[in-house]
């Protein structure tokens, strides 16, 4: 269909450390080394990127009928821009949260997720390949109308996860009890409240059990209520808000970290949980949407939220070794699935139809 050798993406915001956006600039990277011209676009651009990524109203095309590539994963006038030209579109599909789960704490996030799904409707329209980065990511494009799908995976590049920690942070937090660690943006969906009800039952049984939330406020009313949830079951200092930390730090709490536990109820893949089978973590997570897909047989998976039975089982899994080693050694191979070897065969053979030689 297109000859040229041109392939920009566009995101809706860009920032250090998020998985959309670690995704786009490793497919430009792969794209460049394959003698593409590939630049990033954004709606928003934290400013430590702004030299590598640029405002989405700058791109002009370079022809007619262009093919670029869509991260979607909300509602944006980006989305708009992109259906005012003459474009092909490549739509990478990261999900889109169901409205319904912040409806009643932010209204007006509810809108722009709304408008996300809304937007699918018409993308399907201009769009030549729609792919899922899960499965379930590839069933919902498909209930969606879009008739040529796909699957690519998010990827775990090794060079960002084998670092050495902080040693300042290893220090403060390196004794002796259960540590619990969740890295997600606050936001109703993925449940952090469970969490903060699970660590009080934890800590029935391991009565210094900690749990580290690492992820920025995204939806300020929701921090502040886990907040006073915390005070209300006396919980301070036993759970560390950590907010969106370094590439480092965020090692350095997985090296900390017994267990990595999750409760969340939508996640249309699921990065940490690559994260923490990658890094050795022992996995217990709730089988919500995709969850069960991405630990594909590793970890442990539960089906129902029984806090106090799950802080026993959480209590074995930290301190049981054979059984800690069985877990870990499980993840270890499922994580290969998701490095850049695996992902960029599959990636490249999804392209040839659009670009051969």
């Amino acid at each position: 269909m297109v000859k040229q050798r041109v392939l920009h993406q566009f995101i809706i915001g860009a920032s250090p450390g998020d998985a959309i956006t670690d995704q786009a600039l490793l497919l430009q990277r792969w794209l460049r080394e394959d003698g593409f011209s590939s630049k990033i676009y954004a709606e928003s651009i934290h400013p430590s990127l702004s030299e590598i990524i640029k405002p989405y109203d700058r791109y002009r095309p370079s022809q007619t009928g262009e093919l670029v590539i869509l991260h979607h994963s909300i509602g944006s006038d980006l989305v708009d821009f992109l259906l005012n030209m003459d474009l092909h579109l490549i739509v990478i599909y990261h999900n889109v949260t169901p409205p319904s789960f912040v409806q009643a704490i932010d209204p007006v996030l509810a809108v722009h997720l709304q408008k996300g799904r809304e937007q699918l409707a018409v993308l399907k329209e201009r769009t030549v390949l729609a792919l899922g980065d899960s499965a379930f990511n590839e069933a919902e494009l498909r209930q969606a109308g879009f008739s040529q799908t796909g699957i690519l995976p998010i990827v775990l590049d090794p060079a960002d996860y084998d670092l050495e920690p902080n040693p300042a942070l290893l220090r403060e937090y390196q004794e002796e009890n259960v540590k619990l660690l969740f890295v997600g943006r606050l936001i109703a969906n993925k449940r952090q409240e469970d969490l903060i009800k699970l660590l009080y039952f934890c800590r029935r049984v391991d009565p210094k059990a900690r749990l580290f939330l690492v992820g920025s406020p995204w939806m300020p009313a929701y921090a502040e209520w886990l907040r006073e949830l915390v005070e209300e079951l006396n919980l301070g200092g036993a759970v560390i808000f950590a907010g969106h930390v370094s590439q480092r730090d965020l090692v350095t709490y997985y090296r900390l970290a017994d267990v990595y536990v999750s409760m969340s109820e939508h996640e249309g893949f699921g990065k940490p949980l690559v994260e923490s089978m990658y890094l050795g973590v022992p996995v217990v997570a709730y089988a919500g949407a995709a969850v069960p897909e991405t630990l594909g047989g590793a970890g442990v998976l539960v089906r129902h939220k029984d806090f106090e039975a799950l802080a026993e089982l959480i209590d074995i899994v930290a301190k049981h070794p054979i059984l800690r080693q069985r877990i870990i050694a499980r993840q270890r191979e499922r994580a290969q699935a998701f490095l850049p070897m695996q992902v960029r065969q599959a990636w490249e053979v999804l392209l040839q139809n659009f670009f051969k030689e």
